[in-house]
């Protein structure tokens, strides 16, 4: 049985799925390989990532003082309340890992590798391996996606439902079954995540208008519509009375030009082809106008709401991107008659793609408070006043001693007037801080030198007391 509606006729040719076989199991099983390498790759050398350390605190795994946390105590409380599942899964799955870095990671790990297998194997059933092959490049390519499968928070876990639930709403056959199952997954999805709440009701507004085009089954709209209902009540009567004003760190950047950074130009161009060839090519996929119109609202949508969004939340609106990037791949690759053309235009992607994934292979995708940590424990005395961004970060790694004097730094409405330290996480476009009046020694400088748009600079210094300028 294919999973998935077969696409009309391209050309002389018919777009078929792979049918079960050994190569089929072969090629899924080299995917699997090639991604356990990708995503595996530094991941124990890395330190704390700045969502990781509150992970372990929410968790009841590891104490740190509440006035080290830029977001209210009640928050971190709150949290495990709202993601209950994905919660019970990662207390389960710590239970079976060391408890060190490399252990609180892997829990993620494992669904990012499940998530790119399944994702290849539901497309190789639906249009073939040649695309199936391209989804997998485009997944293992996208930094955002490689970075937060290497952190211990609710990233990988919530993506991996989320695309169960609409690879779901997709398949073409099933009756009831197949709507409690929309149901079903879509509950444990936004309790693992609750940004999947507005993939959803995106997911059921792009259904209508494709619907309505005949550009997507009866099916797709009920089950798109159950998730979207199923979870906009979810969140009314269960999440909104606990996530009502919370804090965010927020992201200074407009939110369009920082969805672009992370989703990578390369990707997006791909994708904004994969949009236009399902508006003006419906011949080489029916369904695709479904995924160009959920992405295309969840541009909109990511512009028009007036929250500032965290980019690692971006993750959940990829999806749509990522399919539309494999279709603009495979369309070029038929185009060319496959063969070792295609093959070669395959390898310019992956090409495209090597800078950012070869970046986050530099530093981790984070910011080095390990060695900020080191730097300060060299010179700083016992309760000295410490000012970090990312306070909880830097304590996981800080002695007792050092941590009673740790305060977040942008809390902090009057700079102590004794000597004490400011620890600054930046990029390389972000004005130096400045303290009026107060000399300011640069201890250290931590960066690793980066091939694409972004930098994790910190920066160590040790700022004079008032009396000691005078």
């Amino acid at each position: 049985m294919m999973l998935f509606e077969q696409d009309t006729q391209v050309g002389d040719d018919r777009s078929t799925g792979e049918p079960w076989g050994k190569r089929l199991w072969l090629t899924l099983a080299l995917v699997a390989v090639a991604t356990s390498c990708l995503l595996s790759y530094g991941i124990s050398t890395w330190p704390m990532a700045d969502d990781e350390v509150p992970t372990l605190v929410e968790m009841g795994l590891l104490h740190v003082d509440p006035r080290a946390f830029s977001v209210p105590a009640s928050q971190l409380e709150t949290l495990p309340k709202a993601l209950p599942v994905w919660y019970a899964f990662q207390r389960y799955a710590l239970s079976l890992v060391p408890s060190n870095e490399l252990g609180f990671r892997l829990p993620s790990l494992f669904c990012a590798i499940l998530e790119v297998s399944l994702a290849f194997l539901l497309a190789a059933r639906w249009r073939g391996l040649w695309y199936a092959v391209g989804l997998a490049i485009v997944l293992d390519g996208s930094q955002l996606f490689v970075y937060l499968a290497q952190v211990g928070r609710f990233y990988s876990m919530p993506l991996l439902l989320l695309t169960l639930t609409l690879a779901v709403i997709a398949l073409p056959r099933g009756g009831i079954g197949m709507i409690l199952a929309t149901a079903v997954l879509t509950v444990l999805s936004v309790l693992s995540h609750n940004v999947t709440v507005a993939v959803f009701v995106l997911a059921f507004l792009a259904a209508c208008p494709a619907w309505w085009l005949g550009r997507a089954g009866w099916h797709v709209l009920v089950r798109s519509g159950v998730a979207a209902l199923t979870a906009t009540l979810l969140y009314f009567l269960y999440l909104r009375p606990l996530v009502r004003g919370w804090s965010s760190t927020g992201n200074p950047t407009p939110v369009l030009v920082s969805f672009a950074a992370q989703a990578g130009i390369p990707l997006l161009a791909l994708a904004l082809l994969g949009c236009w060839l399902a508006v003006v090519r419906r011949d080489q996929g029916r369904s695709m106008l479904w995924w160009a119109l959920m992405f295309a609202g969840s541009l909109c949508f990511l512009q028009g709401t007036s929250m500032s969004w965290n980019p690692r939340y971006f993750l959940f609106f990829l999806p749509a991107l990522w399919i539309l990037a494999a279709h603009s791949m495979h369309f070029i690759a038929r185009t060319l008659r496959y063969g070792s053309v295609g093959t070669a235009w395959y390898c310019a992607v992956v090409l495209l793609l090597l800078p950012s994934l070869a970046s986050h292979y530099q530093d981790g995708s984070r910011h080095d408070y390990r060695q900020a940590a080191e730097v300060i424990a060299s010179s700083a005395r016992p309760e000295q006043p410490i000012l970090s961004d990312d306070a909880e970060t830097i304590s996981y790694y800080l002695p007792v001693s050092l941590r009673e004097g740790l305060r977040v730094r942008t809390k902090v409405k009057r700079v102590p007037t004794s000597e004490f330290f400011l620890v600054c996480r930046s990029n390389a476009w972000t004005p130096l801080p400045q303290i009026p009046h107060r000399r300011m020694d640069l201890l250290a400088e931590i960066h690793r030198r980066r091939y694409d748009q972004f930098s994790h600079i910190l920066r160590v210094y040790r700022v004079a007391s008032v009396e000691g300028l005078e």
